[in-house]
């Protein structure tokens, strides 16, 4: 991160100190003259430390595309070692938590990374599906319907509502969820399924929400 000064290199400071030639500066004159160079200059150690992580990040890439992920995590927590590589590393290790179905770690890495972008998208539906597969259906039905509330145009975060909340025995508020998502995407390619669940779990149901509401209100008559 460091370069040497334009106005007085370490090598033109360390030889004005040298002309001075006794020998009681000989020992710091040396001493110094390393200090500045090491200052100054890459260290070699660093150059191959950093080309190890890449190695071990690129290591890992491998491993992922194969779903070994449990040797993708080995590989990615080493990469992670090297401050150039360690955002993307960490990112491609709670993937690999995620998609080796370790929920706990995979957990607490999303959630790492949401803390220092709370807004992201992206990151809060990987944590409600999270939820979701760790059996904590009613704590991803939350997330899942605010995310879609807030990004209507969203297909896969509308279906994921309707799913979870039939999942969890939730016809009616299924129901409402089913009806917005038919109007977004008439050409969602669960439509089908969801609404042979709802036929099956409430006896009013209607394929149009007006006559659902018909028959809800005249049984409540």
């Amino acid at each position: 991160r460091f370069g040497a000064s334009r106005g007085l290199g370490a090598d033109s400071f360390c030889g004005v100190a040298m002309k001075k030639s006794t020998a009681f500066f000989l020992p710091f004159i040396s001493l110094f003259f390393f200090s500045c160079a090491s200052f100054f200059a890459p260290s070699e150690s660093d150059v191959i430390l950093k080309n190890l992580a890449i190695e071990y990040y690129t290591l890992g890439d491998g491993y992922f595309d194969v779903k070994n992920y449990k040797k993708a995590v080995e590989c990615y927590k080493k990469a992670m070692r090297n401050e150039d590589v360690k955002n993307a590393a960490f990112y491609k290790l709670a993937r690999s938590y995620a998609l080796g179905e370790d929920w706990q770690n995979a957990l607490e890495c999303y959630e790492e990374m949401l803390k220092k972008d709370e807004k992201n998208v992206s990151l809060r539906s990987s944590v409600a599906y999270i939820k979701a597969m760790s059996g904590e259906a009613d704590e991803a039905i939350r997330l899942y319907c605010a995310l879609s509330d807030e990004n209507p145009h969203d297909e896969s975060l509308a279906e994921n509502c309707v799913s979870l909340l039939l999942f969890a025995g939730r016809a009616e508020d299924a129901e409402k969820r089913y009806f917005f998502l038919k109007e977004q995407f008439p050409e969602n390619a669960k439509l089908k399924d969801f609404s042979k669940k709802l036929s099956d779990a409430l006896p009013d149901f209607s394929e149009t929400e007006e006559k659902s509401e018909e028959k809800s209100n005249a049984k409540n008559l």
